[in-house]
């Protein structure tokens, strides 16, 4: 049998070794903390988290005490919110009052636990303590005024960053938390700093005064980085994206993303995004109309075919290219493309040892469960469709192998589309839903977070339009 605890009166049972923090967040007791992050190490050093436990004559932190059997646990005793009130007060001794400019507010732990725990007023008179903050590289922007000691990015820099880049220098009332000499970040997944920070000491640069984080509206989606498939949410409000956070999936990302993957979506509402149907004309694209630009596709298409499916495609998307080809293209080669020396799963391997792949695209697993093979960029054809989803990148050299017309259907940069005679936009992924597989072969379901940009359509949508 396993072994049982109470906790506020109700019994639970754990495995061995686990913590009553643990067992709390599993049962849906709340538990305040700050330094506690499943994900790091346990150092118990805000002591946030107090218990009261029957037996033991001093209050517990619940992240570093092991449930026994039979244990008894308060989470809201008096002598444990004396204790949690006690350490609000000295918490926000230097706090700066700031929160109505602060990017983390409305997501704030220190915010939320001050109204939830904390005093209404405040006894300290003494001056409060300011920095001048070191610039910490493109991805983060540091108040250390704000900053509370729970070294949460210390952790994560050398338990999970995989190397030291964040120090605490000197002590008591004068301790900073930097980076190791003031240098600026060198890691790839500096974004999860913002994220795990309880305080708004560790923001983005990328998303600082642009938008209230309670008007955005969150969709559960999946990253197009990279064939690990991480789990996203979707951060949008009037069809602008604003920012991509890490969703928990301790199968696939844990509870992290690369900073690759984390601004992948400027493109998406880029000025340089074609979302309206494009003919060339003399030398450039031209906006046109969907009937013209549809016309002008059909008239140009014809011979031997080479059509380049992206890997950064859906499955759904990727059937209905296989059975448009099949039923209306009289001879044509079917191909995928999307990271360049990748024509197979096989060419697809580990970037680092946390969570990036080689291949640059969510779905070359995907495209090859279909049976499809990766272009050599070889061969001469008559024509060309382009189907791409907007991550894959761009075929080079693909004029050289096509005498006529070259027609894309999807997401395009007008800088790259030089060579395309017909450009019908498309969606990106995250104004679709759809699945793809990821490098361990799970499926997993892309979902539509904001309306399709401009004048885009979806592959199946332009298919039955191609009469």
């Amino acid at each position: 049998m396993s072994p049982k605890c109470t906790i506020d009166g109700k019994e639970y049972e754990f495995k061995p070794g686990e913590m009553i923090i643990q067992i709390a967040d599993r049962n849906g007791v709340a538990v305040p903390r700050f330094c506690y992050h499943p994900g790091l190490t346990i150092v118990a050093q805000c002591r946030m988290c107090a218990v009261e436990v029957e037996k033991m004559p001093k209050i517990q932190t619940a992240c570093s005490t092991p449930a026994a059997d039979g244990m008894v646990i308060h989470t809201g005793s008096e002598k444990v919110k004396s204790a949690q009130s006690s350490v609000m007060e000295f918490l926000l001794i230097n706090h700066p009052l700031d929160c109505p400019i602060c990017d983390k507010s409305g997501e704030c732990d220190l915010q939320n636990y001050s109204f939830d725990y904390g005093a209404p007023d405040s006894r300290y008179e003494e001056q409060r303590r300011t920095y001048m903050d070191l610039d910490m590289g493109p991805v983060i922007k540091k108040n250390m005024n704000r900053c509370i000691h729970c070294t949460r990015c210390i952790r994560f820099c050398d338990e999970v960053g995989g190397f030291r880049e964040m120090v605490a220098l000197k002590r008591g009332n004068n301790v900073e938390i930097t980076t190791v000499d003031g240098k600026a970040l060198e890691t790839d997944y500096a974004g999860n700093l913002a994220d795990i920070c309880p305080t708004g000491s560790l923001t983005l640069k990328d998303f600082r005064f642009r938008k209230r984080v309670w008007y955005l509206k969150k969709t559960k989606s999946v990253c197009e980085g990279c064939s690990r498939g991480c789990n996203i949410e979707i951060h949008q409000e009037n069809g602008v994206v604003y920012r991509l956070l890490p969703r928990e999936n301790m199968e696939i990302n844990k509870w992290w993303i690369c900073d690759e993957g984390r601004f992948n979506f400027h493109y998406v509402n880029a000025p340089s995004r074609i979302v309206e149907p494009s003919v060339k004309t003399a030398a450039q694209l031209e906006t046109s109309d969907w009937s013209t630009a549809l016309a002008e596709a059909r008239r140009r298409i014809s011979g031997k075919v080479l059509v380049l499916a992206g890997s950064d495609l859906t499955l759904e998307e990727l059937r209905a290219i296989q059975k448009f080809a099949a039923d209306r293209l009289k001879e044509c080669a079917l191909l995928h493309f999307g990271t360049p020396g990748h024509l197979s799963a096989d060419d697809d391997k580990d970037e680092d040892k946390i969570l990036r792949r080689t291949s640059k695209t969510s779905n070359l697993h995907g495209a090859e469960k279909l049976g499809l093979r990766g272009w050599k960029g070889d061969g001469s054809y008559d024509s060309a469709l382009v189907f791409r989803g907007g991550r894959a990148a761009l075929p080079h050299g693909l004029r050289r192998h096509v005498k006529g017309a070259i027609v894309g259907v999807g997401v395009f940069p007008r800088e790259g589309a030089g060579d395309f005679d017909v450009v019908l936009p498309g969606l990106s992924y995250v104004e679709k839903s759809g699945t793809i597989v990821n490098w361990q072969g799970k499926e997993q379901k892309l979902q539509r977070s904001i309306e399709p940009v401009g004048l885009s359509k979806g592959i199946a949508d332009v298919f039955a339009m191609w009469a």
